[in-house]
């Protein structure tokens, strides 16, 4: 979050309007408090799928920020999205979030695996309280789509989405002796495949010693 935003002048005013006082510069909490945040998410399918990019955010109205419209989409269960932490490892956090009351097209969008593999990114938007205006724009998460999963049920009129996505760092699954050896070396020496069987070798390899 854009350090300005804790001392907005619009946001500022909201909140000595609404909850007294004069104060003059706000927290992260308090900014949260206000209700004037929603989530913008793009989804960009993999190149040649023929899928064009989505752009959804989870207000009343459409958004255009970046010059990407994001349509409004009211039905992310808020939730169902994980707490977002700062922390200096690297690693692949997964992240899954439920879409509720889905249409037909996108279900079956969504299920027929032509979204696999797609990016994610899932913003932090905050708006001006008086007239909607974006103020600030922050990136929360970025990922790759994993699956979904579907949830319908006739009897509690219940249409649910789950989305499953990767983080930007899922290639650290793999075991680390191939990456190292093989993905690292040739990102600087193309198509030199003189470690690609190193992970083999390592696998079939007996090690002995003495104490």
């Amino acid at each position: 979050m854009n350090s300005a935003v804790f001392t907005n002048p619009a946001l500022l005013q909201y909140w000595n309007l609404t909850r007294g006082g004069n104060k003059s510069q706000l927290s992260v909490s308090e900014v949260m408090q206000l209700g004037v945040t929603v989530k913008c998410v793009d989804i960009y399918p993999v190149q040649g799928s023929g899928v064009q990019a989505l752009h959804l955010n989870d207000g009343y109205i459409d958004l255009n920020i970046s010059g990407n419209l994001y349509t409004s989409f009211p039905d992310f269960i808020n939730d169902s999205f994980g707490s977002f932490t700062e922390q200096k490892d690297i690693s692949n956090e997964s992240l899954s979030f439920k879409v509720s009351n889905v249409n037909q097209s996108f279900q079956a969008l969504a299920l027929s695996g032509e979204l696999k593999n797609a990016q994610v990114n899932l913003w932090l938007t905050i708006l001006n309280p008086a007239n909607a205006t974006v103020l600030d724009n922050s990136l929360m998460f970025s990922g790759y789509i994993d699956y979904f999963e579907s949830v319908s049920n006739n009897e509690d009129i219940k249409n649910e989405l789950t989305v499953y996505v990767n983080s930007i760092w899922k290639k650290l699954d793999i075991q680390q002796r191939t990456l190292a050896a093989n993905s690292v070396h040739q990102s600087t020496h193309k198509n030199d495949a003189y470690f690609s069987l190193l992970g083999k070798i390592n696998s079939q390899q007996t090690w002995k010693y003495k104490k």
